[in-house]
């Protein structure tokens, strides 16, 4: 799920649809968990529900939470200047990224290669080229063509070059993560608690991931606009939704671009992926945003364990089950 954030130096007409981020959202109310630790996390309002401890002992791991979440936004964040992503878009290259850049975006081109293209970090371009045009006309329709096509000439993920000591992009190229950017801090957050005992949480960091069901044996509630929440006792859930982050004041355009035509894409309105990792669902969730049904079929032949809603501007709401996985 992306964030509609803006840097300091734009200021444009941006109508983030309430609650356009929480199409699959909070966890709906039943038994009270014992602690719920809030606060934000990749630019979005985050939560961590706690079951089956005391408060106090959910409390102490607390400022690891803080802390981890910190050190992921110097890597992949977008939103503070000196972080990793930051510097290696103004300057082309980067050297000795750290493991979790390297990580997520590895795990971003190798997406990009599953889904040919569907997935692209670089499209940042695009990002900008629709940001910088709404400012200057916020009242206008969408960029022009000529305008869109050189935004596209620096989209292609194949010409990023990811070394163990090193990240190069090519000529004129910035990248993204936000396309799986919450997922992949939702599992590490999901794993330090793991690592410490925690067997019934519900991490909420704009992706949720269940550690276990609540201590009852009851699965977590996932709320979800004009839809019957999912349970959730284990494994993943990411949304993206273009009415997240609208651009211009007609709603001319949204932030979920489609590699191949430089405009948002237009075939759902809501796509829902479930999965074991919350960084593989959120950036799949990104990739089958673009993609039509037919495109969605195909895709999940190449993924095992995944369930993925998919509801269209009718409101219609369709399921696509992958393949199990062998064995």
């Amino acid at each position: 799920m992306w964030i509609c954030k803006i840097s300091r130096r734009r200021a444009i007409t941006i109508f983030a649809a309430a609650g356009g981020g929480l199409a699959v959202g909070r966890a709906t109310p039943q038994a009270a968990p014992s602690y719920v630790w809030t606060g934000v996390a990749m630019g979005a309002d985050a939560q961590i529900l706690f079951s089956g401890c005391t408060e106090q002992t959910a409390r102490r791991v607390v400022p690891l939470i803080n802390s981890e979440i910190e050190r992921l936004e110097r890597a992949l964040s977008l939103f503070r200047d000196d972080s990793e992503i930051c510097r290696l878009n103004r300057e082309g290259a980067l050297d000795a990224p750290s493991a979790d850049l390297r990580r997520a975006l590895a795990l971003a081109l190798d997406t990009a290669a599953a889904s040919g293209g569907l997935y692209d970090p670089t499209v940042q371009a695009l990002w900008e080229t629709h940001v910088d045009w709404f400012s200057a006309n916020p009242d206008a329709g969408l960029p022009p063509e000529p305008m869109v096509a050189a935004a596209r000439a620096a989209v292609d993920w194949r010409r990023i070059a990811l070394f163990s000591d090193a990240i190069r992009l090519g000529e004129r190229q910035r990248i993204t993560l936000n396309g799986l950017g919450q997922g992949y801090v939702t599992d590490r957050v999901a794993d330090l608690l793991h690592e410490r005992g925690f067997q019934h949480v519900l991490v909420d960091l704009g992706e949720q991931r269940a550690l276990g069901p609540r201590e009852n044996g009851t699965p977590w509630s996932i709320g979800r606009a004009n839809g019957t929440p999912i349970a959730l006792a284990d494994g993943a859930l990411a949304t993206s939704e273009g009415s997240g982050c609208i651009l211009g004041a007609g709603g001319a355009a949204h932030h979920l671009f489609d590699p191949r035509t430089g405009r948002s894409a237009s075939h759902w309105r809501r796509i829902i992926v479930a999965h074991r990792s919350a960084a593989v669902a959120d950036a799949l969730s990104t990739t089958l945003y673009v993609a039509s049904p037919q495109e969605i079929g195909a895709l999940l032949t190449h993924f095992s364990g995944l369930t993925v809603w998919a509801t269209d501007d009718s409101g219609r709401e369709r399921r696509f089950d992958a393949p199990a996985a062998p064995g």
